[in-house]
This record gives C-alpha cells, structure tokens and sequence, in this order.
C-alpha cells in the first residue's frame, strides 16, 4: 500500500522514521528499506510514502498515531525468516539466518533473564523426554521445543497484574511468572502437592495467585474463557491486560472467530498468540487454511495483526509488548503470529515422520535457544563459558527438584471426588 501526500508530509514522515527509529541519518533509513538513498530522495519529491514497506521494517514505530487507525488497519507487518514457506512446500535450506534484531526496549540484565527462561524450558523438556522413555512420566509430554521464544518473549511483554491463558506447549510462560519448579514438577507427574493435588497430569493447571489460568483440552475454548476474563476485569475498573495463545490448528475452529470477533467488537484488551509451528498435529498448514498468514484475518475482524519470526526473542518481545500497549491504551485486541516450528512430535508417543527432512534441516538451524546463545556470546554479555554453566546448574537444580517429587506419593483415590459434581 502506498500514500499520495505533499512532499513537504513526505519530509515530516521520514523525520519522524529518523527520530523513533534509531536511524541516524537517511542512509541508514534506505538500508533499512532496502533501497537507495536516489529512490529516497525521489520519493520525498514525488509525495511517494510506500507505508506497507515502511510498516514491515519500522514496526516500533506508533503507526496508529502517525496514519491512523483507519489506514493501518489494512496492513499486516511482516517480519519472517528468510526462505521460510508454509508447509508442506520445501524451504530455502540456504537462506541465510539473520543476527537477533535487538530490541530498544531491553537490558543487559533483562537479556540475561530472557535466556535463562529459555534454558530452562529447553532443560525441563528434555528431563521430561527422558523420564517419558523410562516409563516415569505418564499421559502426554508435549515438548514446546522450537517454541521457547514465543512462550519467554510474549510473557515477559505483561506486568505481573496481567492474566496469561497459556497452552499445553508453553512452559516458557510458567518460568517468567516465577513458578516453583517442584509444583511444576508434581503437577506433570501427578504427585502431592501439585497445582492440580495431583489428579492431572501437563496440561490443564492453572495458578490464579501469578494470574496464570489453566488450559482446556479442546484449544480453541479457552481463547473465549480469556476474552470473557479481559471483559469481566474492565466491568470492575482493572486496568488489565490478558494474553492467550492458540495453535495454527486450534485457530481453524469456531470458538476462535468468536472470541476474536467479540474481543475486537468490544475493543478488549487481549492479545491472541498464534502459535503457528507448522503442523496441527500432523496435518502441514496448506491443508489447514488457504491464505498465507493467519493474521491477514485481522483486518477482517476490525483490529491489529503482526506476524513475526518466532524463533527470535527479542522480535517477539518487541512486538507484543508494542500489542500489549495498544490494549492498555484502549485500541482492541491483536492477532501476534509467530512463525516458528515444533521439532517433536505433537507429543511423544508422536515421531512426526510425517515432516520431510529438508523441513527438519531448515529449522535445526534456527534454533531459537542457540540463536540467542550466538546474540548474547557477541554482544559480551556472557561467554560461552558462562552460559555452559548457566545451563549446567539448571540441569542440577532440575535433577535435585525432579529426584525428591519422585519420592513423592501419588493422591489418595478420594482425591478424585473433590469438587466433582455427581
């Protein structure tokens, strides 16, 4: 999409991308855009404003209040891997993988934090695979890893009043809000002193003291229960957002449309996460919707859509803490599509056969947690050495935690009756 405007609103605009786009001069505003500093200047003097283009490479920037609402609403910003395309079609295995896109917004301390979530869910996976092969974790194991970035990134962008509705592949989320690693470990073991007492197995706990609320099997109705929780804390004046997430699955059903159409007709404060990891199970996305992006829906609905490169951290902070600030500022809900991808299974006893190498291979090298490795060794947050110790303490902190839940009993058979309805 592209804006006919005097060329004297041209200058006014590009000064404005300058200023709040950490570009120091127009050079680095046609670097940026891909384009000459010539084609530039031609645009300037021909009251040329290519916003579509100029959306996609400054998302930072306050769009909504330099264009309008009316306007950006017809635009969903990109920022997608190279040589990605929706499965079941073939990646580029040699495009290249961009360096982090570090954000503005972040600490050294804050990135520090922000790996050491992720290591932990990448360590709290892999104990969990391993305790699934020898028998000692029961039901279903649903790894989330490929997924760290979204489930660290997303809840980092809250404040701790803010109500999370995770899914069943979101530990990541759990770590942010603080939570204590037995209770965690109970809960997906089934032992005493669970979230759930011990009657539940990974998926459906809920801790409504860290506004963290539990997941429904059937994925798509839980995005409704968030949307009802946004609607109920504006009816008693809470200045609350909720962030909820669904997969590019669940996104197929009917309880998604209606939970964003009426989030969007409300103008409530939630942020929906799509999770698109590029299979519904075992079902490739061309199988599951026709359009390209999942967030091309939000201009139907009337509210904001982004899709964004799942596999790096700060890109996904970055742009759902700028959704979370339109919530809070009273602008509707977002559709946040992450792209990014589920290396195991859709849950253990799943091998995923069904996913093509060339697949596979494209992703392995995009391995969020390493990426992030990579950006914090460069930039000399951290050494190499530093992070490897980092990570063997999580791995002895969870040995230590996982050694003394096993020991502990499973429930009393009348546990099973409590808060049951018969």
């Amino acid at each position: 999409m592209e804006l006919q405007l005097s060329p004297a609103l041209v200058d006014r605009l590009l000064q404005v991308v300058q200023q709040g786009g950490g570009a120091n001069d127009e050079q680095t505003i046609a670097r940026r855009l891909g384009v000459s500093s010539r084609t530039l200047q031609r645009w300037r003097q021909m009251g040329r404003f290519p916003l579509k283009l100029f959306v996609e490479r400054f998302p930072e920037l306050p769009w909504i209040q330099l264009v309008g609402e009316e306007v950006l609403s017809l635009l969903v910003p990109r920022t997608l891997l190279p040589g990605w395309r929706p499965t079941p079609e073939m990646p580029d295995l040699d495009a290249p993988i961009p360096p982090i896109r570090a954000s503005h917004a972040l600490t050294d301390t804050e990135r520090r934090r922000l790996l050491e979530w992720m290591l932990w869910a990448r360590e709290f996976d892999l104990a969990f695979i391993r305790l699934y092969r020898q028998g000692r974790a029961v039901g279903g194991v649903f790894a989330q890893i490929g997924n760290e970035a979204v489930s660290v990134g997303t809840a980092f962008a809250l404040r701790p009043e803010d109500a999370i509705f995770p899914m069943h592949r979101d530990i990541g989320v759990h770590f942010v809000r603080g939570q204590e690693l037995q209770a965690l470990i109970a809960t997906h073991l089934g032992r005493q002193g669970s979230l759930t007492r011990g009657t539940d197995g990974t998926v459906h706990y809920a801790d409504p003291e860290r506004r963290i609320y539990g997941n429904i099997s059937h994925l798509g109705a839980m995005l409704p229960v968030a949307v009802g929780y946004a609607l109920a804390a504006r009816l008693k004046g809470e200045q609350t957002v909720v962030l909820t997430y669904i997969g590019d699955g669940g996104a197929q059903t009917g309880e998604f449309h209606e939970a964003v159409n009426f989030a969007a007709v409300q103008r409530l404060p939630v942020v929906f996460v799509i999770e698109n990891n590029q299979y519904a199970y075992s079902t490739p996305n061309r199988s599951e919707y026709a359009s390209t992006f999942l967030a091309d829906r939000a201009p139907g609905y009337g509210c904001f859509g982004e899709v964004v490169d799942g596999t790096d951290v700060e890109l996904v902070y970055d742009a759902c803490r700028r959704a979370v600030e339109r919530a809070r500022r009273g602008e509707g809900p977002t559709l946040l599509e992450t792209i990014t991808f589920r290396t195991r299974g859709h849950a253990e006893h799943d091998d995923a056969s069904y996913v093509p190498e060339p697949i596979r291979r494209y992703w392995s090298a995009r391995d969020p947690v390493e990426r992030y490795l990579t950006f914090i060794h460069e930039r000399g947050i951290l050494t190499s050495e530093q992070t490897a110790a980092l990570r063997e303490n999580i791995q002895l902190q969870l040995r230590t935690a996982l050694e003394e839940v096993l020991q502990r009993p499973f429930p009393a058979p009348e546990e099973a009756f409590r808060n049951v309805f018969l």
